[in-house]
């Protein structure tokens, strides 16, 4: 029986046309579906409530239905605020599509244990897929003129 493992250099994966290299092991496939939304605010809280108007710009108007007149607490805890900014907008995601409800006014407080958001919204008529989920991806909080600014990785 002999070793048939390849000796020396190794030879780069194989291109296929419109994808990455291959692999024994792996393929690399390029996916271009994701959307950035890029946020700028005098204040974390501000970043939040315009992160809440940015998502709301991508559903639909046909989707919207009448105003909800119910307000709404929310407690959001992240690692840091780039994270707690993510999971609020996974909240979103998860309001838009399981319960069919869209913040539209929100007032956010920063407290020791996270975030607290209260908001009043919209009942849509139907599901709003549009985005899977808001990711940490590239998300950093800056600070640029006095204000900060943030660049979030939505999932379409």
């Amino acid at each position: 029986m002999t070793d048939e493992r390849p000796t020396g250099p190794r030879a780069a994966p194989a291109e296929r046309p419109g994808r990455g290299p291959r692999s024994p092991g792996y393929e690399v496939v390029d996916h271009t579906s994701e959307v950035t939304l890029r946020v700028c605010a005098d204040s974390f809280e501000g970043l939040i409530q315009e992160a809440t108007k940015g998502f709301g710009a991508l559903v639909p108007e046909g989707l919207r239905g009448a105003p909800s007149m119910d307000v709404r607490d929310f407690s959001i805890a992240g690692l840091d605020h780039e994270a707690t900014l993510v999971a609020w907008l996974n909240e979103l995601v998860y309001l838009s599509e399981i319960e069919l409800w869209l913040p539209e006014e929100v007032q956010a407080d920063r407290r020791a244990d996270g975030l607290r958001v209260r908001a009043r919204g919209v009942t849509l008529r139907e599901p709003f897929v549009g985005v899977k989920a808001a990711t940490l991806h590239g998300a950093e909080i800056r600070e640029s003129d006095g204000r900060l600014e943030v660049e979030v990785t939505l999932d379409l």
